[in-house]
């Protein structure tokens, strides 16, 4: 038993940059090979709060590592656009053995964080979307290809928000905290042949996240503050633990939230 994941074919939504890109580089140095999923073939910088990083470099890296990758274009929050998806991975590769749920986030074009009184219907609904609504297109979309070789793992990405009451982002942590608990049901009506996890990870250090103040990144850094690490979290240590749910040594864990927030308290 080993980490080594070489012949499985892994599709990891949001890889094209953060959290995502790192996912998909470290299966890769693992062996599997990378659907690198993202709303942009290209990088898209203009009328966005944050960038869309391209597709393509990505698929290139791992290339480089001497594993196959494709970069597919598809909004996870649309049904059609995911079964879209979904066909083209197993038109090039025949087979899905993991998935990795990255896309999410707090905040976008269509919604706003903000506290309680400032949030609309449309902000609640439009969190739910992102971080949950799109888990579960994911999810339900690759099931069945999963049960039918009689093996698969899917990984989920939530957040400390969903643990914890999150009064700056209340969308947020509620829509993340569905994520957790849409995870143990999932692993509850898919077993035993598909293993369902998910990460609450904390603060994360990526080159797209500028919207980290100063008084959010204290959360993390400042000394006797509420982290025991005193610092945000790496990319690369967050798609450690993805590759390891991934393999065969997470081979009895299912429906378990793994916290990786360098023991922050909230």
């Amino acid at each position: 038993m080993d980490f080594d994941l070489t012949g499985r074919v892994a599709i990891v939504t949001g890889g094209a940059q953060g959290l995502g890109r790192a996912c998909c580089i470290e299966l890769a140095r693992h062996g599997a090979d990378i659907v690198v999923v993202a709303r942009e073939a290209e990088e898209v910088t203009a009328g966005r709060s944050r960038p869309h990083a391209p597709v393509r470099e990505v698929v290139s890296e791992v290339q480089a590592l001497g594993r196959k990758a494709i970069g597919v274009t598809a909004d996870v929050r649309d049904k059609e656009q995911v079964e879209s998806m979904v066909q083209q991975v197993l038109t090039e590769f025949d087979t899905v053995d993991i998935l990795v749920n990255v896309v999410g986030g707090s905040w976008g074009e269509t919604f706003k964080a903000g506290p309680l009184m400032e949030l609309t219907e449309h902000d609640l609904l439009e969190a739910y979307r992102v971080n949950l609504v799109s888990m579960f297109q994911c999810s339900v979309a690759v099931v069945p290809i999963m049960k039918k070789q009689g093996k698969g793992s899917i990984i989920n990405i939530a957040s400390i928000a969903g643990r914890a009451p999150s009064p700056d982002s209340p969308a947020y942590g509620a829509a993340k905290a569905g994520v957790i608990n849409m995870t143990q049901s999932m692993a509850a009506s898919w077993g035993p042949d598909v293993r369902v996890n998910v990460i609450a990870v904390g603060g994360i250090e990526t080159p797209h996240r500028p919207r980290w103040s100063e008084s959010s990144a204290a959360i993390y850094t400042t000394p006797g503050g509420s982290s025991a690490l005193g610092r945000l979290g790496k990319p690369e240590e967050h798609a450690g633990t993805v590759v390891w749910l991934a393999s065969d040594y997470a081979g009895y864990i299912t429906g378990e939230c793994i916290d990786a927030n360098g023991g922050t308290r909230r």
